[in-house]
């Protein structure tokens, strides 16, 4: 089914005019001689996409251009990493197969992933881990999907308390699932988000807390603190923004309205030492500059330089200090130290999706 909401369907609904069939199974596309890491433990990964081609990508964080290797996935794919665990999500349409499959960074390139189907039409969007056990959140289908990280075989389903949650992000907090709902109807945002708290290992509802803006579609979880980034319908923002949500006491906060930033917000990255909250702001379509935001006095600074169209997504790296942007065709960093920005030297796809593997 067509998420008219989802970023990767907005974003096909100007660059196609039909939807190319995609591939049934992911395969491994590399050379005998592809690169394995062997800098250190720690990859950064880009699944890069021209909608019609997918392909996953990787780079030591440290470099500035990506390693030779690729493995094929479908075009509308996304990328999450949990230690050295990879998991990426194949997230096809019209009655294709939606697909986990499951690696290790220590072994990409060198051994094929495991792969298992998911639901037709439940659209996944994100993936969090607690120990030996994996959540999924599926957008069209109103319940978590638990899963192995290491054999991606899938466990049991977690209902979630109200139908057409359009369930967008998922974190973990100890024990508790952290779902954020965008609370859709007929594919519009008519009311605030809301975050839905469940207990992981008795899959009971601990609790709901209605959020302050429209269309959730990211949060990044900080020491006690949800931070949940909306972007209201895409053409107006009035009710986009970014906003906090304290798990301690269920209270949330608005860290800055859509009309502060000028637009909505697609994607966070958090720098937690210096307390800045970069976002991808999304003022029009091929118009997401980054802005970086002051916690402590909720200030929002000038947009990065030479960032035009953030829509990809970003990834903050603590240690090394860098912001990857996926910006439009091109994968960029942002030194946090420098203040300069660096274009990642590759023959790829345009970039649209990060995560980093560390072990």
């Amino acid at each position: 089914m067509f998420q008219r909401t989802s970023l990767a369907a907005l974003r096909r609904s100007f660059t196609l005019l039909a939807i190319t069939a995609a591939l049934f199974a992911c395969s491994n596309d590399n050379d005998d001689d592809a690169e394995i890491p062997s800098y250190g433990n720690s990859l950064l990964l880009n699944f890069t996409s021209d909608y019609t081609t997918g392909l996953l990508r990787w780079m030591d964080p440290d470099s500035t251009s990506l390693f030779s290797g690729e493995i094929l996935f479908d075009q509308d794919s996304k990328v999450f990493a949990n230690g050295k665990d990879i998991f990426v999500l194949e997230r096809k349409n019209l009655g294709a197969t939606n697909a986990l499959s499951c690696m290790q960074a220590d072994k990409i390139g060198d051994e094929t992933p495991q792969q298992t189907k998911l639901e037709d039409l439940s659209n996944p969007y994100e993936v969090a881990v607690i120990g030996n056990k994996g959540y999924i959140a599926m957008y069209d289908l109103d319940y978590v999907q638990e899963f192995n990280p290491v054999t991606c075989a899938l466990g049991e389903k977690i209902n979630l308390p109200i139908t057409q949650a359009n369930a967008a992000s998922i974190k973990v907090s100890g024990d508790t699932l952290l779902v954020i709902a965008q609370r859709l109807e007929f594919y519009s945002a008519t009311k605030p988000g809301l975050l839905i708290r469940i207990k992981a290992s008795t899959k009971t509802l601990i609790d709901t807390i209605p959020l302050k803006f429209y269309n959730p579609g990211y949060s990044i979880l900080s020491k006690g603190k949800l931070y949940v980034s909306s972007i209201d319908d895409y053409f107006a923002f009035a009710n986009a923004g970014i906003e906090v949500v304290d798990l301690k006491t269920g209270s949330s906060e608005i860290i800055a309205t859509g009309t502060q930033l000028g637009g909505g917000v697609s994607s966070m990255a958090l720098d937690e030492k210096n307390q800045i909250l970069y976002a991808s702001v999304y003022a029009s379509y091929g118009n997401v500059p980054v802005k970086p935001v002051t916690l402590s006095n909720k200030t929002i600074g000038a947009a990065l330089p030479s960032i035009t169209d953030s829509f990809g997504g970003l990834l903050l790296d603590s240690e090394t200090n860098r912001l990857f942007i996926a910006d439009a065709e091109d994968l960029k960093i942002y030194d946090t130290a420098s203040k300069q920005i660096i274009a990642v030297s590759a023959n790829a796809l345009p970039p649209v999706s990060l995560a980093i593997a560390r072990w």
